[in-house]
């Protein structure tokens, strides 16, 4: 098929990873894609002056032009329409975004509408952040959301909350995010690199990886953590990450008595990534924003980790409890601290849930299954 993939991003996040990945998915499935947007195909790079022309304009303005765009949107898909012939249009939501479903209106072809969050909701309760044009956002995210061909949503809450806004349960589908299963693979612990980052190979090693922000609930791992820690237990924290409560993070680690049992890694390249998941013995993702389908906890699954998280919904999308992961009650350091004692005392169990992660990924949760849904689904 032919696919006009539409964004208006600028790539420089976990959405750049997404859109890069299910486009490649289509390729590689022998589909003919064209991407249309602000910075058209990315190639992992920053668009350093357009994030520049971001930052300098007052906020109020800038909503003006995320308004404003919705003509030129229209005005370069309906050319690409015209020249291109797609078959479908897959498009991406920002807020305020429309001329996609616009154009699928105009030419009567399917419009494929992704939702990763609840931008408007997430938009208007950000402290560091207003949203000006509440009302024209939500009633936009609604009307996307209600007159695309079909919704893809990453998480059942979010096709729940959806839907409590008033978009129809027939319009969503809830798929999940994926992972590139040949780049996340399993293999063994690196020596040198323990050796690097002052591990002992005797260590269990606890992990987590990402940007370090507050809804990750990394205060929740190390509360955890020092429970464990007093049980002498031979566990090592390792991060692999950085951001904005790095030393918020660090201070509290101190506090609990952990001295020289963790380490922090900075910010590392995405595809440097794997190798340090891979000296995980249990990789935990603590905590997520209600919405989420967190690709981090894909990525442990894929690279055959044993994993703990938080048992709602959106991670339940995800993980099968006791098969290819373990759960703890959400917010409970005392469970979740629980959980890291068993799978730290018992390397069979870890073993198992490990190669049971690996096969649901290979099965499932990679960007090839959801591509060839997508196209199913036209």
């Amino acid at each position: 098929m032919k696919i006009l993939y539409h964004h208006r991003t600028l790539g420089n996040g976990a959405e750049g990873i997404h859109i890069r990945e299910i486009i490649k998915a289509f390729r590689n499935m022998g589909h003919e894609v064209q991407v249309v947007g602000p910075v058209g195909e990315m190639q992992g790079k920053k668009p350093q002056t357009l994030e520049k022309i971001k930052s300098m304009i007052p906020r109020v303005v800038f909503e003006l032009c995320e308004i404003g765009y919705n003509l030129y949107g229209f005005i370069m898909l309906h050319k690409a329409v015209r020249s291109f012939k797609p078959d479908f249009i897959y498009d991406r939501y920002i807020t305020f975004n429309g001329a996609a479903v616009l154009v699928g209106k105009y030419f009567g072809i399917p419009v494929i509408e992704e939702v990763n969050a609840p931008l408007a909701l997430e938009r208007s309760s950000q402290p560091d952040e207003k949203l000006y044009f509440k009302k024209i956002a939500y009633r936009i995210e609604k009307w996307v959301s209600g007159n695309a061909t079909k919704t893809l949503v990453v998480s059942t809450p979010l096709a729940e909350y959806l839907q409590s806004t008033g978009v129809s349960p027939e319009k969503l589908l809830v798929m999940p995010n994926g992972v590139d299963k040949k780049k996340f693979y399993p293999s063994p612990k690196s020596k040198n690199l323990l050796t690097e980052l002052g591990i002992s190979e005797g260590d269990i090693i606890v992990g987590f990886s990402g940007i370090l922000r507050p809804w990750h609930g990394l205060d929740l791992l190390i509360d955890a953590i020092e429970k464990v820690f007093k049980k002498d237990l031979a566990v090592f924290l390792l991060i692999v990450g950085d951001g904005p409560i790095r030393a918020d993070i660090e201070k509290k680690i101190k506090a609990a008595g952990l001295k020289d049992r963790y380490k922090i890694t900075g910010l590392l390249d995405h595809q440097d990534v794997p190798s340090y998941v891979n000296l995980f013995d249990i990789a935990v993702s603590p905590h997520s924003t209600f919405y989420a389908s967190p690709m981090k906890l894909i990525e442990y699954m894929a690279l055959g980790k044993a994993i703990a998280v938080p048992e709602s919904k959106n991670f339940l999308d995800i993980v099968d409890p006791d098969i290819n992961g373990m759960t703890f009650k959400e917010g409970d350091a005392d469970a979740l601290g629980q959980v890291i004692c068993r799978l730290s005392e018992g390397e069979a169990l870890r073993d198992t849930l490990g190669n049971n992660a690996r096969l649901k990924v290979e099965n499932r949760l990679n960007w090839e299954w959801n591509a060839r849904a997508v196209c199913d689904l036209v």
